[in-house]
């Protein structure tokens, strides 16, 4: 996902929001209920291939070791990063590229050392624009592995936002450099940011992270998205198959906890959100229980949830991120925002984290997968509130515009929002309707267990989609993206 909706704006401006090229009427209402019927996937490959033993290369996902020194007071962190990078590809790499979000988003990334296969670096690379640029002598061939060391200093801005200190919070979305992927006979997958929505693109990695703290209070938190190993002043973290690893601390979080078939889920809030805070928690139960019934089982080990100080919401794997707001109007009924974005944000997990896509290009494949993800939620959940959900996320803003708009189609949010989001939700409606929920469930399921640890297309959805839909499809793909 990422972002949802800006609901509030949305709110406001719905009066005056253009009408709908495809009528709402149109999506009819979902049962009740949810009935899923279980059986075998066959094993069928996402996607055609020209070379037919592409489909069997073993993809080995970069290997990330990070050993943090944070000061808590100072708002700072001095990072050894090693990180290892397989060749997957045919081709050969005469440069790497990792993306660097710090040095373009406004805090100070400061390059002390890199290392490339333990021979440093000096003024060869060139970070700019957010990407550190690092040509190798030697072409990094087919099936070789490459391991850079880098060591930096990050010092974060002040502000509310992903990456920034506040009085109450420290927030590390996106901290690191990372590898993008890199394409088959094309390089390397880097998008730069638009106006709206998010440009990034990430390969599914496994992460070891150990953070030492110092200045810091006695109180402090810190929200992660594994279990912690360590004590005292030092965490340590294991996540693996995951597309990111953020975190976040405070000395003023106060925690709640439960539990999802061992699973632990736990949220990090301030104290005058309390009763709030209790039910995401539970939201966020729930919503576990109905996608892995649904979806397959959660892919991670915990889960957490953060109180952000910055607007919206933010998904990563195995955490994520709610604004303030969302806890401040929380009514004590499941009728509000922070029940549908908590059931959104879990979502994400399964469309975002396990099964990847380029959130710039194609934003519809999770976010559209996410909110509709929503009403789901709500069949199995409170089913009598299954008719409000559609009116108070998507009929009432008569949503037009593209599923398939990118992030760059876009100047402001509430179009982007509407096309990519809420008349994605409409078409995943009409396509389950057309499907039937036992062709439907199966084509989610297969879906969810094919795409994992991929980054997948829209061409990869459509064609797992036939598959399993035994009625022509094309008309309503046609009505939602044009013809394909």
């Amino acid at each position: 996902m990422r972002r949802m909706a800006i609901p509030f704006a949305l709110a406001i401006v719905a009066s005056s929001c253009v009408q709908p090229q495809v009528a709402t009427s149109a999506i009819d209402p979902p049962p009740a209920t949810i009935q899923v019927t279980r059986s075998a996937s066959p094993q069928i490959p996402l996607a055609e291939t020209s070379d037919p033993n592409e489909q069997n290369i073993q993809r080995t996902p970069p290997q990330y070791d990070l050993a943090v020194l944070f000061d808590y007071s100072e708002h700072s962190l001095q990072v050894h990063e090693r990180v290892t990078f397989w060749n997957d590809s045919s081709d050969s790499i005469a440069e790497l590229q990792l993306v660097v979000e710090a040095h373009r988003s406004g805090a100070g990334f400061f390059l002390t050392d890199l290392r490339v296969n333990e021979e440093t670096q000096t003024g060869e690379y060139e970070l700019s624009d957010g990407i550190l640029h690092i040509p190798v002598l030697d072409p990094l061939a087919p099936g070789e592995t490459v391991r850079l060391e880098i060591e930096y200093e990050l010092v974060l801005p002040a502000g509310a936002g992903t990456l920034t200190w506040t009085d109450r919070q420290v927030n590390f979305i996106d901290w690191y450099p990372y590898f993008p992927p890199y394409l088959n006979g094309q390089g390397w997958l880097v998008h730069q940011p638009a106006a709206v929505g998010e440009h990034s693109v990430f390969e599914s990695a496994n992460f070891r992270v150990n953070i030492e703290v110092f200045n810091a209070p006695a109180s402090l938190q810190i929200a992660a998205p594994a279990p912690r190993e360590g004590s005292g002043a030092t965490f340590d973290y294991e996540l693996r198959n995951a597309r990111r690893f953020a975190w976040s601390a405070s000395g003023q979080y106060e925690v709640l906890e439960t539990e999802f078939e061992e699973v632990p889920v736990s949220i990090y809030y301030f104290s005058e959100h309390r009763d709030a805070a209790k039910a995401s928690l539970a939201t966020a139960k729930q919503a576990l229980e109905t996608y892995s019934a649904l979806f397959g089982a959660y892919p991670y080990e915990s889960l957490a949830i953060v109180d952000a100080q910055f607007f919206d919401g933010m998904e990563s794997d195995a955490i994520f991120f709610l604004d303030r707001s969302y806890f401040l109007e929380y009514n004590y009924s499941p009728r509000n925002y922070l029940t549908a974005l908590t059931a959104h944000e879990v979502a994400h997990n399964w469309w975002f984290g396990q099964v990847g896509n380029d959130q710039a290009l194609e934003p519809w494949l999770d976010e559209a997968l996410c909110i509709y993800s929503e009403s789901l939620y709500y069949e199995n959940t409170y089913p009598e509130m299954t008719d409000w959900w559609w009116e108070f996320r998507i009929d009432r803003f008569r949503p037009t515009g593209s599923v398939n708009s990118t992030i760059f189609d876009h100047a402001s949010f509430d179009p982007y929002v509407q096309a990519v989001y809420m008349r994605g939700a409409q078409f995943i409606q009409r396509l389950r309707n057309a499907m039937g929920d036992a062709a439907f469930f199966e084509f989610l399921r297969a879906y969810a267990s094919a795409g994992s640890g991929k980054i997948v297309s829209a061409h990869d959805l459509f064609r797992l989609m036939k598959y399993y839909g035994s009625t022509n499809l094309e008309p309503i793909i046609t009505e939602f993206f044009g013809a394909q």
